[in-house]
């Protein structure tokens, strides 16, 4: 057992070394530990500067790289999508500044946004399920044609597509798309500007969002990549973009190039932040008219940059 005095003699020793470490601090090691301290923020000072000015001409060089992109080959997409109409179906909690940038830069090329669909969070909650599949079931038209083995969100996405798209240009609003956008956005599935079509579009650029925190498992977007392979179906064709993070684990990116069957038909451009990458939407756009599919970008993205047509081929 530790008694009395073993107590006595640790706190005499703290004592003492205190006392030590306060007369060699007032003398001779004074000075040379206060040099030491100011040479060591004098060090941090610098490296902090150095990072900023650092971090100053990367910013530079960003915006550099897409006043290039935007000034000087922003010519390469006009035209491309003349008189195109086109449908922009944002996911939910997509951000809208990204929307508004791919948006612009569909119009420089010559095409028309005449739709623009906000889907609700209530559309993919599993616990509403049972809601869209009966209204799919309700709302299903006589010229619909559901693929074999389709899945409930397949045919909610080809439900959409019926409403506001059309696999040809100049299809205007009939009956049945009436009847299908009044009944998805009465049950509060999602909401259209303008609130009323007359004309429905060919193609359609779906935006999509960042992933949430923390991050899902890949898997949680099934339903979402099955919505968005019926929209392509039912339109001239799909390409959706999002930003790096949507191409790695836990982003609709990720989870849409993971499905082999998805990447035969829609396309998807994973830097539509950049305006290089808003091009790249107009480029891809256009590969979907064709009947073409690709995945572009920066993030495992398989087919480059983007489309070949558009690359210089190697000598």
């Amino acid at each position: 057992m530790i008694d009395f005095r073993y107590h006595i003699v640790s706190i005499v020793a703290i004592f003492f070394a205190l006392g030590a470490g306060v007369v060699l601090g007032a003398g001779p090691l004074k000075g040379t530990a206060s040099e030491v301290v100011a040479a060591q923020a004098d060090k941090d000072r610098q490296q902090l500067a150095d990072a900023r000015d650092e971090l100053t001409q990367l910013k530079a060089l960003d915006k550099y790289r897409d006043d290039y992109v935007a000034k000087v080959t922003a010519g390469l997409t006009h035209g491309k999508l003349a008189n195109k109409k086109i449908a922009i179906v944002t996911m939910p909690n997509a951000d809208s500044d990204l929307s508004d940038g791919v948006q612009a830069e569909l119009e420089k090329a010559g095409g028309v946004v005449n739709t623009k669909v906000a889907l609700d969070a209530k559309l993919f909650d599993p616990g509403q399920r049972q809601l869209v599949e009966s209204l799919v079931n309700q709302l299903v038209t006589a010229d619909m044609d559901f693929p074999k083995d389709s899945t409930t969100y397949q045919r909610a996405g080809l439900l959409l597509a019926r409403g506001v798209a059309a696999k040809e240009e100049g299809k205007t609003a009939d009956a049945d798309s009436t009847k299908v956008i009044s009944g998805l956005t009465g049950a509060k599935l999602l909401s259209l500007k303008p609130s009323q079509i007359t004309e429905r579009a060919s193609l359609i650029v779906v935006i999509a969002a960042k992933p949430p925190t923390p991050t899902p498992d890949n898997s949680t977007y099934n339903d979402a990549v099955d919505f968005i392979k019926g929209l392509d179906i039912g339109s001239g064709g799909v390409v959706v973009g999002g930003t790096p993070a949507t191409a790695a684990d836990g982003g609709l990116l990720k989870a849409l190039r993971s499905d082999s069957e998805a990447t035969k038909i829609v396309s998807s451009v994973d830097v539509a932040d950049l305006p290089a990458g808003q091009m790249t939407i107009v480029f891809a756009l256009v590969e979907q008219a064709g009947g073409k599919a690709g995945q572009y970008g920066a993030i495992n993205a398989k087919n480059g940059v983007a489309p070949s047509a558009v690359q210089i081929k190697d000598n």
